[in-house]
């Protein structure tokens, strides 16, 4: 990492990383504060930001947290360093703030609010290791930003629905995830020949995929807030179990004919409100992490993925009939990831973080769990298994 100061028009330092300018060249602090306003959740309990530098953005906050805890990562020792050296007055020696050069997973809670100045994406580069995680953290607080309205207007649509909530018991049968992977083409012939013997519960975006093969899913899962998720049911005439997070899409929950059950989650303010004693359900970003996080809460003892890739070998980033984009053309964003049988596949950034979700989460779950991608990402602590062993665990048979 290349770090040079120069002086802005205004008299303040300011700072370029790998010729990259991190503040205004014209009014740095100013420009940190209006960042700072524009970002700040009062209602956050603790804040983490991400690049120290000058400590520009560091001060700003400073003003806005009332004592709350700041985190502050920095991404080099020379950083570090750096802002010591042209910060001598040690203004940034609180007992709530914590420069720091790790961070700590356990430390990141729903109370915490991530502030990432975008510009710190474009200076560390593609090649930094935190780069696709950053990149992910960034796409997903835009997404939020442009969408919050949507979630709530779709949230208290939803509750006025007084659907079903879910209960814990114990499962007998084997939950099947079925997500859109493209390698559900190949597996989808099992479900097929099993499914009496199995719950498959459905990402909504792979339904169409299964129906075409006269595989009938016992329930349906959607997460999504906007009107994509109607097209996934449209000409179905699915009537199986719906479950749905509280802000998703108000036009596909009353669409759907069947029972439904509303699903409250972790880390959404007015969700976890409305719960009071109903199980909140981890998100991990996707509705395929949404699905695995429902089937632990229904009390699922083992769970198979079927087109969880995370991943894709070829242009097709999704099974066909499914209602997801399926070709990839030439995108800067694709990256490299070890597939189940060892060789090299492709992802995007948000794959990334989903699978970073698995690898976290299979850490911690009780649920035996198992992967029917041959080509999909390897997720930590879950085997790969073939069609016979599939009708081995099915049959009460341990692997």
């Amino acid at each position: 990492m290349k770090w040079e100061v120069i002086v802005s028009k205004n008299g303040e330092n300011t700072l370029l990383l790998n010729g990259i300018q991190i503040y205004s060249q014209y009014r740095p602090g100013e420009g940190a504060t209006k960042f700072i306003q524009s970002e700040y959740d009062c209602n956050a309990g603790s804040y983490l930001l991400i690049g120290l530098g000058l400590g520009h953005h560091l001060k700003a906050l400073l003003e806005y947290v009332n004592g709350k805890e700041i985190i502050v990562y920095y991404f080099s020792e020379s950083e570090l360093q750096l802002f010591k050296k042209y910060n001598v007055t040690n203004w940034w020696e609180k007992k709530n703030v914590h420069l720091v050069n790790k961070i700590n997973s356990s430390a990141l809670d729903n109370d915490l609010q991530i502030i990432l100045p975008n510009v710190w994406l474009k200076a560390i580069g593609q090649e930094h290791p935190l780069f696709s995680i950053l990149e992910v953290i960034k796409i997903q607080q835009i997404s939020y930003n442009r969408n919050k309205v949507l979630l709530r207007e779709n949230f208290n649509k939803n509750i006025m629905l007084n659907d079903f909530t879910i209960q814990t018991k114990k499962q007998t049968k084997i939950a099947c995830l079925v997500a859109a992977g493209p390698s559900l083409n190949e597996t989808v012939y099992w479900l097929k020949k099993l499914q009496k013997d199995i719950d498959i519960y459905v990402v909504s975006a792979a339904l169409k995929t299964l129906l075409a093969h006269d595989v009938y899913p016992k329930a349906a899962v959607i997460s999504d807030a906007k009107d994509i998720t109607v097209q996934h049911f449209e000409k179905t005439g699915f009537t199986g179990q719906l479950y749905y997070l509280s802000t998703a899409n108000h036009q596909s929950v009353l669409y759907h004919k069947g029972t439904r059950y509303i699903l409250y989650q972790k880390g959404y303010e007015l969700a976890e409100q409305q719960a009071k004693i109903v199980p909140l359900i981890e998100t991990g970003g996707s509705v395929g992490t949404v699905t695995f996080s429902l089937l632990e809460r229904l009390g699922y003892e083992k769970i198979v993925l079927f087109g969880q890739d995370l991943g894709f070998y070829g242009q097709h980033t999704h099974a066909n009939f499914s209602t997801s984009k399926k070709v990839v053309t030439n995108e800067s964003s694709v990256r490299e990831e070890q597939a189940n049988d060892g060789s090299i596949i492709y992802t995007r950034p948000m794959f990334q973080v989903f699978k970073h979700w698995y690898d976290q989460k299979m850490t911690k779950t009780k649920v035996k769990v198992y992967n029917t991608a041959i080509k999909g990402a390897k997720i930590k602590n879950v085997p790969l298994i073939d069609e016979q062993q599939f009708q081995h665990l099915v049959n009460g048979d341990n692997l």
